[in-house]
């Protein structure tokens, strides 16, 4: 691995989860209750054994560079072993700042050149999976690739994704981005291995160009005259890019289809008031297949949930199939269904927040929510008394005025 230098993209921010990225980047949203999404490609980094990671970042990074402090969590500290925040190169023009996934590679050359590996890894800092590498870059090793691209298969084609066509020698023959109607069933988990002065040339060609994304420039443009190759991963792997697929993905856990055990993933433990030292969960209350974080006082009822540390859940209130952020407070004889609350929310007394107006989509966000999940910002107060109907998103900060809030209403 002393040859392999990786790159994580982790620098975006993604409309699509509404107000969980108001504040951050979509690789620092909190996941399975004390994680964040990050952790998963950084703790398959390290069990690989990768010595040097650049982590490329621009939206709102200070949740992120916080996080992922020195590396120490996830082994990168020693003499020949790191992590760094590769933010842009801050000029006096928009366009010096990352300008896609590609330019954000290309601007870190002098980063890249400093190591001089033979082979770089890059991977998206947003997707949720535990995978070996090695066999990976093995594989692209021994076909004497300029390009390995990695693909998953998956059961329901969405137009959200790159898709390959690939040849019996496994040969990556034709690549779509986002094809509106897709001929394949491999996406890419863009996660891409490549010989490391190939890709430059690449990327330096396509400096001069309008446009400077992996998916839709560099991988359809070197499959036509290069040698690159396809490799398909077989496990769990989701893509939490939507609400609906965050919520999911959440669920999954609780329906056992990943196996965090297996996974080993790391975390920094170490930040929000620092997990190692808050006191464990207390629970005098019926708690159904729940996730329950330390410091979680819960009084009333938990069902189908994940709660991250220090959520408090009142004498007669009720949670079911939601998703609570760390320090949320739930005042006595609230109700919430289906609701993803950011962190240090509080819901009022006899409130009733989702579970109900299901069929109503969201007036703003049609196209994002329609399946009854109802969205609280960061620093959310929900008045006591206060109905919420689904489909419905609460912006950090907002004023909430009525005592009824509509099915598929946004308040900001």
């Amino acid at each position: 691995m002393n040859n392999i230098l990786a790159l994580v993209l982790a620098g975006g921010r993604v409309d699509e989860l509404l107000c969980l990225t108001e504040t951050r980047a979509k690789a620092a949203v909190p996941i399975f209750g004390i994680y964040r999404i990050i952790d998963f490609v950084l703790s398959n980094l390290m069990h690989v054994g990768v010595d040097n990671v650049g982590i490329l970042s621009q939206y709102r990074p200070h949740g992120l560079v916080r996080h992922i402090g020195t590396g120490e969590h996830w082994d990168f500290i020693g003499r020949k072993r790191g992590v760094r925040i590769l933010a842009p190169y801050s000029g006096l023009k928009g366009s010096d700042w990352y300008r896609g996934t590609a330019d954000a590679v290309y601007q870190n050359t002098a980063y890249i050149e400093e190591f001089m590996p033979e082979h770089i890894l890059v991977a998206a800092g947003d997707h949720i999976y535990r995978m070996d590498y090695i066999p990976l870059i093995n594989f692209h090793l021994e076909s004497k690739a300029d390009a390995t691209i990695c693909f998953t298969k998956i059961e329901k084609r969405s137009s959200r994704f790159g898709y390959g066509i690939i040849n019996n020698k496994k040969q990556l023959v034709r690549y779509l981005e986002k094809p509106s109607s897709p001929s394949s069933d491999l996406v890419s988990m863009t996660l891409y291995v490549f010989r490391t002065e190939f890709i430059l040339d690449v990327l330096k060609d396509n400096a001069a160009q309008p446009s400077h994304e992996f998916g839709r420039d560099i991988i359809p443009k070197i499959t036509k005259h290069n040698k690159v190759f396809a490799y398909v991963f077989q496990g769990y792997w989701a893509y939490a890019r939507t609400i609906e697929s965050y919520y999911t993905t959440n669920m999954d856990l609780l329906k056992h289809k990943i196996n965090l055990d297996k996974w080993q993933i790391r975390t920094n433990l170490l930040e929000r008031c620092t997990y190692r030292d808050r006191t464990p969960a207390y629970i005098n209350a019926e708690v159904t297949n729940s996730i329950i974080s330390d410091e979680c006082r819960i009084e009333g009822k938990v069902k189908n949930s994940i709660l991250s540390p220090g959520v408090h859940v009142a004498r007669g209130a009720e949670v079911t199939d939601s998703i609570i952020f760390h320090d949320v407070i739930i005042d006595p004889r609230a109700r919430l269904r289906k609701v993803i609350c950011d962190k240090d929310s509080r819901i009022g007394a006899q409130s009733v927040v989702g579970g109900f107006g299901k069929k109503t989509f969201s007036k703003q966000f049609d196209k994002l929510l329609g399946s009854g999940i109802t969205i609280l910002g960061k620093n959310s107060s929900i008045p006591k008394h206060t109905t919420i109907g689904a489909n419905t998103v609460i912006y950090p900060a907002a004023r909430i005025k009525t005592k009824y809030i509509q099915p598929g209403s946004t308040v900001s």
